[in-house]
């Protein structure tokens, strides 16, 4: 057989992420903005310093070039009319030109002008980086606010809709889509406040001054408007295309390079190099596309800018020869009309920023939006506890969300106080369901699961799970130390995390390591299997909960560390309750009472001995693994 690899296939996961990127919605930008410019409420002190120093910024930018204008006509000796204002402004620099008198009655004529110039534009510098340095706060506080709440949403969801979010695009979320919205607040935000201040101000002043020129400048601000609103149709698709991209990128690039040995052992990297290189094409692709938007926006900018500038030049040049204005005041003009273009140029070029965090605003609130199906109940009591841990359900039917069949059929069973109680079967026969359903990952269709007599939707789900200790067949291992990953965030004394260490036998993991304080890898790796699996019974004796769940916690382990298990087992489930499903039958034998599950339904109850003598289902699968162990 040929190890070439085929071409990498379409990829329909990509093609649904595309498919749920496309929001379309007129209304959409302004409700979007609408709803995270509340991400501004609890800092108001920044968002009042950062607006009213955009507007002093504002007001300097005016200043140098009506100031040139001014110095101009004062050389030239021409007629003004002389406002309180200017009156004011020459009034100081006649006083700052007196300290250049000696220089020269020319230069003592317009150089206080020249040094009330350069101390505008340090006064605007000044203020510049004052707002900036606010502005950048205020936007790294609202990206710790965001994370948080997107985080928070997500932590509180239910099985059902990780099924269906890849961690790359809840890591996305979390990191990438908060970071862009916040540059949308800490840098195109900030910049439009300021320059929409610097366009209102301009255009008083240049009312002010004459009003004919005034409006040929304003009246170019539709076909500006019609221009970034044709850039806004053409790139929002791409950049939501290639957000997309972006998470389907992020999830392949987790599940791959996890499954890296599976990769090298089925000989798959030529094929995974093909799958990769499609997604960069996808995602290149889409940029392209929004550059040549933006190639073609540009230009047009420009040429409304020239055609303006050409313009005032002309109406200009024949009100100066018609004695309207002065040479000094059509200087000024042309500068604002330079000036005019850089809060329109901004606004261009921060376009992807605000197209990408549009986009991203639109993924953000798609998660905080989302409400996980599995909840608090409005008639869940806070204060109720776990306190036995029986379990009991009644008449209980249960169907996966698009499953033909239910995983559960009308299901009764009862697991009494410090019982054991395992439940053996067929794959598919409905065993994890249980355990899912007596811990709330789901709800039943009908009947009831009763928790200490208890339906379990009356608890609160803190205090339903804080009643429960699970010990699942795979061991999630956090990189942290092995005191973290025993005791998960409890406040738990060292001597009994050592007792519940070693009650599971892992004392020679503790001594090899180095102490309870020794790292412990990403994902257990300077762990065996064995001493991972060890762990999680570790973790369920700290926990010490009246409830225990076990999910074929010893299924993939060695014999010798099956008789490790098997002793932890036994300390385990002492005085509590315990459910324990099992794959290897030998886990069981000394369980009160075993229940055999096929189909959804319990066909066989009773003791491992009793079990056997009536040689039906149970006998059948205890004869089919002893054949296969």
């Amino acid at each position: 057989m040929s190890g070439r690899a085929t071409p990498a296939p379409r990829d329909p996961v990509l093609e649904r992420m595309i498919a749920e990127e496309r929001v379309e919605s007129r209304l959409l930008d302004a409700a979007l903005l609408r709803r995270f410019a509340r991400s501004l409420g609890p800092h108001p002190g920044l968002v009042a310093a950062a607006l009213l120093l955009a507007l002093a910024e504002a007001l300097t930018m005016t200043l140098p070039a009506w100031m040139i204008g001014l110095a101009v006509d004062r050389l030239t000796a021409a007629p003004r009319p002389g406002s309180p204002f200017e009156q004011a402004v020459l009034a100081a620099a006649d006083a700052l030109g007196r300290l250049l008198a000696a220089i020269g009655p020319r230069a003592a004529l317009v150089g206080g002008l020249g040094l009330l110039i350069f101390l505008a534009w340090a006064l605007r510098w000044a203020i510049a980086v004052v707002t900036s340095y606010i502005v950048q706060w205020l936007g790294q506080a609202i990206v710790h606010d965001l994370r948080v709440e997107v985080f928070h949403r997500i932590t509180g969801m239910d099985a059902g809709w990780f099924a269906i979010h890849p961690v790359g695009r809840l890591v996305n979320r979390t990191t990438f889509d908060v970071q862009a919205l916040a540059e949308l607040f800490s840098d195109a935000f900030a910049q439009g406040v300021r320059d929409l201040f610097f366009v209102v101000v301009l255009g008083a002043v240049m009312c002010a001054l004459d009003v004919p020129l005034a409006a040929i400048l304003v009246g170019t601000f539709p076909p500006l408007v019609a221009i970034a609103w044709g850039y806004r149709r053409l790139a929002r698709g791409p950049l939501r295309t290639n957000a997309a991209v972006q998470s389907r990128m992020n999830a392949w690039l987790a599940e791959n390079l996890a499954g890296m040995r599976e990769n090298h052992l089925y000989r798959a990297e030529p094929r995974r190099r093909a799958e990769f290189a499609a997604l960069t094409d996808a995602h290149q692709a889409s940029i392209t596309e929004v550059v040549r938007a933006w190639a073609l926006l540009r230009p047009a900018m420009l040429t409304v800018t020239a055609l303006a500038t050409a313009l005032v030049l002309l109406v200009g040049q024949q009100r100066v020869a018609a004695g309207m204005i002065s040479v000094g005041l059509l200087l000024t003009f042309l500068q604002y009309t330079t000036r005019l273009w850089i809060p329109v140029r901004n606004l261009t070029e921060k376009f992807n920023t605000i197209q990408a965090a549009l986009t991203a605003a639109e993924r953000i609130a798609a998660v905080l939006d989302a409400r996980p199906s599995i909840a608090d109940l409005p008639q869940a009591d806070p204060a109720l506890r776990v306190r036995e841990g029986t379990v009991r359900f009644e008449g209980v039917r249960f169907t996966y969300p698009g499953q033909p069949r239910p995983a559960l059929d009308g299901v009764d069973l009862e697991a009494g106080r410090g019982e054991m109680v395992a439940l053996v079967g067929d794959t598919g026969a409905g065993k994890t369901t249980v355990a899912k359903l007596v811990s709330r990952v789901h709800d039943p269709d009908a009947g009831r699961v009763l928790i200490d007599g208890r339906d379990a939707r009356d608890y609160a789900l803190q205090q339903l799970r804080g009643g429960m200790a699970a010990v699942p067949q795979d061991v999630v291992v956090f990189a942290g130390s092995l005191r973290e990953n025993a005791t998960l965030g409890l406040e738990v004394p060292e001597p009994r995390v050592r007792e519940c260490l070693a009650a599971v036998g892992l004392e020679p993991l503790v001594e090899r390591l180095g102490g309870l304080d020794a790292p412990l890898e990403e994902g257990g790796r300077n762990l065996s299997a064995g001493e991972r699996q060890l762990l999680s019974f570790a973790r369920a004796l700290v926990r010490d909960a009246p409830l225990l769940i076990l999910d074929e916690a010893t299924a993939n382990v060695d014999s010798e560390t099956e008789l490790l298990l098997q002793r932890a087992l036994a300390r385990l489930t002492t005085g509590r309750t315990s459910l324990v499903i099992a794959h290897r039958l030998s886990t069981i034998r000394h369980a009160d009472r075993i229940l055999v599950l096929s189909g959804g339904r319990i066909v066989e109850e009773g003791t491992h001995e009793a079990l056997l003598a009536r040689g039906g289902e149970y006998s059948r699968l205890v004869g089919d693994r002893d054949q296969t162990s």
